[in-house]
């Protein structure tokens, strides 16, 4: 308990979370490092390098501080540790070769840095009483803020605005864990270390399973069928056409069918050729009257003839009866 009450002064009074000067030092740090990496991907050079290490170290806790209007801000505050941050980018600078080894490592301390930033800005909205929004959104804003200086700086668009893991998401999901516990009464020390568990968390599930945000989204056509089943239903049950609405479903599959028989009678006709096929091009719902005719006459020249075949052979017997008398 006496360590944990070193690493987090609770002062019950003003509901401020007071973080000791090392775990604030730490963040920034990182911050500057991953910006000076950032800086060297780009092959920006030796004033590129720091002014970048700066933005992404101290980036969102400017923007906080502006947006509260408070009187003192956290990069003014502490001389020595710009000169620290300085030093590290110049270290990265020219000794760049020594991280290219240790992504792992890097990519943890970045994790571990967004929820302290996220920490910091949900904390000092808190005890300043901005209420629970505003608290949730400007730690999201000192977790991500530097990052989107960062990218504007070399011309890009910001990641948090792209499809990424979880980024902005884990710093806005680390603040509203951490308001959450604030006004639920929570001692704001394990408020504090839920924050930044719940934004390592998030950030390390997003890279693992591949977690992204949404790019692109329409809901339209999910909604309009919504509707439609809606309306249906609405007026079956209160204008009463349930028989309507039945005879209505049941049309689309009836026309299905209706048409799926008349191309297969069309096919038939048109390997059978001839009649058949002129009758399946003008529609099996409407006879021709030609063809119809055509084939009455051909009727009729077959009975002609099946019956001067008859009396054909009616005569032939005869003459051979008369002859054998």
């Amino acid at each position: 308990m006496e360590l944990f009450d070193a690493l987090f002064a609770h002062d019950v009074q003003g509901q401020a979370l007071s973080v000791p000067w090392s775990i604030d030092y730490f963040s920034v740090v990182v911050g500057a490092l991953t910006g000076a990496l950032f800086a060297c991907d780009r092959k920006l050079d030796i004033i590129g390098t720091v002014v970048l290490g700066l933005l992404t170290g101290y980036g969102g806790g400017i923007m906080r501080d502006m947006l509260m209007q408070d009187r003192g801000v956290y990069f003014t505050s502490h001389p020595d540790l710009i000169v620290i941050c300085i030093v590290i980018c110049v270290f990265v600078f020219y000794f760049r070769g020594l991280f290219r080894h240790l992504d792992a490592t890097v990519f943890f301390a970045d994790a571990l840095s967004v929820g302290l930033f996220a920490l910091a800005g949900a904390s000092k909205a808190f005890a300043n009483g901005e209420g629970f929004v505003l608290s949730v959104i400007l730690g999201g804003i000192t977790a991500v803020g530097g990052g989107a200086m960062r990218d504007i700086c070399v011309g890009e668009t910001p990641g948090i605005f792209q499809q990424s893991n979880f980024y902005a998401v884990a710093g806005l999901g680390g603040s509203f864990v951490f308001v959450t516990l604030a006004y639920a009464g929570c001692p704001l020390p394990i408020a504090g270390v839920a924050c930044v568990f719940a934004v390592t968390f998030l950030r390390y599930w997003s890279v693992y399973f591949d977690w992204r945000t949404a790019s692109e989204a329409d809901l339209t056509p999910h909604v309009a069928r919504g509707v439609g089943k809606v309306r249906r239903v609405a007026a079956g049950v209160f204008l009463h056409g349930g028989d309507a609405t039945a005879r209505q479903r049941r049309l689309p599959r009836l026309l299905r069918r209706h048409a799926a028989g008349g191309r297969a009678r069309e096919g038939g006709r048109r390997r059978g050729g001839g009649d058949e096929g002129r009758v399946g091009r003008k529609g099996f719902d409407e006879p021709l009257r030609s063809d119809v005719a055509v084939s009455s006459d051909a009727l009729r020249a077959r009975e002609r003839v099946v019956g001067d075949g008859v009396g054909a052979d009616e005569g032939a017997s005869s003459r051979e009866d008369r002859s054998c008398d």
